[in-house]
């Protein structure tokens, strides 16, 4: 059965979130054509990687709006077969049409044709449903939205065939589609350049099942690890639903603007591609999810808490090693990223130990965001604030030290010397809110990180606790706490971050670029193995 939940539409609603504010914006109007002078629809309008962006009609007509902040940059113009524009914002005439003309690119592409007797179509990406469903959608009137899905093709050309998207629910019409394919880069963890030249935009009935479009005409040639990605082409209509799943090791990818900046989110897209390939080809496997390692329940909740545990690779090696702890909040969602995030860090050497991963979680991921909200916030949120229940976090604070900590001491070989505790949002509150238990007394967790904590909880509650906090002897402990440049939570974060300068905590706030609420947290949680191990 298909269900959808409260976490669906949080998600839904951050992604669509206005990601700057100005007073003073320049609004600029325009047309975009071919050296002919023939109007080139759907072009990319944006400033690369800030998240301000739009798309050309069909006429080639654009509006613009750029906030006073950004002055400075370059109006990028990119469409797929065409040389890229910039020029300067404050060239750009407000009171004059802009005339944008774009060159056809005429590369040359040398021919590759897969040989051999024996070919056959394969699967890559992620070709079932989850087991808990949940859905994402889009919101966009002016601009485009692309999703995708990175794919592990291996080492020899494969002829794509097609792309397959799961449609959670059905639209009364159809809807345009435009296909992309760009180059994954492993180093950075990002998409880059398009790796295909050619228009595909197509129309297609939104109706719920798996949507397929069909590319066996553009003869796509591709090998090794690409990010396949649909744009969505604006449009009046309803928004459309598509199915996400939860847990998975997979990267994918989301832009919510023209050339805006691609983010990870904390889901995945039911997302596939169809290739033709050798018969021994290796097809890969599908994502699943990671199975919890135990359950534990505690003295205050009927639902059960679920543990997902990741061990070093080389633990088993070296019976008297001890290890790390790093104890991860809403482990049913970033467990297995974090967890793949950790193994590859260590097998790149860019950390010197790994971690054991422990993820907290639900064993009900339905009611997820209910359980959440209920175990990370302390004192309860007012009536007002439409929170359900909330205000058990020194309860479960309580069942963390002094049941899951000890479960894992107990169960497997731990440096009871460092760990650390992760969270984003409310998780990361919650993080804050350990930090304040943790200020008087011994400290369980030595390390501490907080991705876009929610600071302002319960009308500025974790500040006001800290400023009045009169403990003399603070223990030796790191936070790393983070921000997206993109939310609006600047003042309460520095403010946060000098008051505990002040009582001695060594912490290091950074602000990530570019970045809203949601983009933040896998982030956060590399950039704290990375920094911490």
């Amino acid at each position: 059965m298909t269900i959808s939940n409260s976490f669906s539409i949080a998600i839904i609603i951050l992604l669509v979130q206005v990601s700057h504010c100005s007073f003073s914006q320049k609004q600029i109007t325009g047309k975009v054509s071919d050296e002919n002078q023939a109007p080139l629809a759907y072009v990319n309008i944006g400033i690369k990687g800030k998240n301000i962006g739009t798309m050309s009609k069909e006429d080639g007509s654009f509006l613009i709006s750029i906030p006073a902040g950004f002055q400075n940059d370059s109006l990028t113009f990119s469409i797929v077969g065409y040389h890229e524009l910039s020029m300067a914002v404050k060239d750009l005439s407000v009171t004059d049409e802009v005339s944008i003309r774009l060159q056809e690119k005429t590369a040359s592409l040398k021919e590759i044709v897969i040989r051999g007797e024996k070919l056959t179509e394969k699967k890559y990406g992620i070709k079932k449903r989850g087991l808990i469903h949940f859905t994402d959608g889009i919101f966009k009137k002016d601009d485009s939205f692309e999703i995708g899905q990175v794919i592990s093709l291996g080492n020899t050309p494969v002829q794509i065939t097609s792309l397959n998207l799961y449609i959670h629910s059905s639209r009364p019409d159809s809807a345009n589609f435009r296909i992309n394919f760009y180059r994954y880069d492993h180093e950075e963890n990002t998409p880059r350049e398009r790796l295909i030249e050619k228009k595909i935009i197509q129309r297609h009935p939104v109706r719920e099942g798996w949507l397929k479009f069909d590319l066996s005409d553009f003869d796509i040639l591709l090998k090794g690890d690409v990010l396949a990605a649909i744009e969505f082409i604006p449009d009046d209509a309803e928004q459309i639903i598509y199915e996400v799943k939860l847990g998975g090791a997979s990267k994918s990818f989301f832009r919510k603007t023209s050339l805006g900046q691609w983010t990870r989110p904390p889901h995945h897209y039911c997302l596939h591609a169809t290739v033709v390939t050798h018969k021994n080809a290796t097809e890969d496997t599908d994502d699943e999810e990671s199975l919890p390692a135990f359950t534990l329940k505690s003295s205050y909740s009927e639902e059960p808490f679920s543990f997902f545990v990741k061990i070093p690779k080389n633990y088993e090696k070296n019976k008297k090693q001890r290890w790390p702890v790093v104890y991860l909040l809403d482990g049913n969602v970033y467990f297995d990223p974090v967890a793949a995030s950790s193994e590859q860090l260590a097998k790149k050497r860019k950390i010197s130990t790994e971690p054991i991963i422990v993820g907290i979680g639900y064993e009900n991921a339905y009611i997820m965001d209910s359980l959440r909200n209920r175990d990370y916030t302390f004192p309860a949120a007012p009536a007002l604030a439409g929170f359900g229940v909330s205000g058990c976090g020194d309860k479960f604070y309580h069942f963390i030290t002094s049941e899951v900590v000890k479960y894992m001491d107990r169960n497997y070989r731990t440096d009871t010397s460092s760990r650390t505790l992760m969270g984003h949002s409310l998780g990361g509150y919650f993080v804050l809110y350990t930090l304040h238990r943790q200020m008087t007394g011994t400290p369980v967790f030595k390390n501490l990180v907080a991705g876009s904590p929610s600071i302002s909880y319960h009308n500025n509650y974790i500040i006001k606790k800290m400023k009045t906090e009169k403990s003399t002897s603070v223990p030796d402990i790191r936070l790393y706490m983070t921000r997206g440049e993109l939310e609006n939570t600047s003042r309460k974060f520095a403010e946060f971050s000098e008051i505990i300068k002040t009582k001695g905590v060594r912490i290091q706030a950074e602000t990530l670029k570019n970045l809203e609420h949601m983009g933040t947290a896998i982030r956060t949680f590399e950039n704290g193995i990375q920094i911490l191990f």
